[in-house]
């Protein structure tokens, strides 16, 4: 499996789906599915002029299930989780990170078992990526990255111990900023749905239920998500299903999503 991306329409300096305030303000509703489920589509519109278009592609293997531009350094990251590892590509030329056309795959491997989602973090510090870091959900736990240098001497660190899910500590999936509050990550796993508050990193359960794939919440406060339908785990059909916002002030007033 291969990945491709194009940053038509956006500015050669665009940090792309790398800042979710954007991306939340762009998804639209496609009117229904074949089944005749209504379905969410989301997607990022921007207004910059056209002045770049590029098209990279890659190979990373072992079953991919996620990818992260990491801004200001011309760097991608893919996550892929069978036996698990992260795949860091970086511009050829470390003096033009625009040059999508000329990324180079690291010889540098990371282990990662289980890798599904990955999300890239400013840290508050849009223009020096030394600052952010890069969370990576796993297989029972996640981890967070720093990344060091340029071009071909560009690296992955992970800094600290890995943070376990609570509750059971199921297979990670899907890892989401929360986009009414910029301090709280959104993640599943096999058994549910958690805020895991980054300042005190602590985790509270949203949501206790099997086969979660992905959930959201937009800066209205309302909650997105889609799970399956029968009893046939990852591969059963899928349907989503989103709750009215709800305001809150801090974690601790976080309210569980219901059906």
């Amino acid at each position: 499996m291969s990945f491709r991306g194009t940053n038509r329409g956006l500015p050669p300096t665009s940090t792309g789906a790398s800042q979710p305030a954007n991306a939340a303000e762009g998804g639209e509703t496609s009117p229904t599915s074949s089944s005749g489920r209504r379905l969410l589509m989301t997607g990022l519109r921007s207004s910059a002029p056209h002045h770049r278009r590029f098209q990279p592609e890659g190979s990373p293997g072992s079953n991919p299930h996620a990818i992260e531009r990491i801004p200001h350094l011309g760097a991608v990251v893919v996550a892929s989780s069978t036996p698990g590892k992260l795949t860091l590509y970086y511009p050829g030329n470390a003096k033009d990170i625009n040059d999508f056309k000329n990324l180079k795959k690291s010889d540098v491997t990371y282990d990662a078992p289980g890798a599904h989602g990955i999300l890239w973090d400013p840290n508050d510090a849009q223009d020096s990526p030394e600052r952010g870091i890069l969370w990576v959900s796993l297989d029972k736990y996640m981890r967070k990255y720093k990344i060091t240098g340029r071009g071909e001497t560009m690296r992955l660190l992970q800094e600290g111990s890995a943070i376990p899910f609570p509750g059971k500590g199921g297979l990670g999936h899907d890892l989401q900023p929360d986009y009414t509050n910029k301090n709280v990550l959104l993640a599943t796993d096999s058994y549910g749905v958690y805020a895991y508050d980054i300042p005190t990193g602590k985790w509270v359960t949203l949501r206790e239920e099997m086969a979660i794939k992905s959930f959201v919440r937009h800066k209205s406060g309302e909650y997105l998500w889609v799970t399956k339908e029968g009893k046939g785990g990852w591969v059963s059909p899928w349907r989503y299903t989103s709750v009215e916002p709800l305001p809150i002030t801090d974690l601790r007033d976080l309210p569980k999503p219901k059906a």
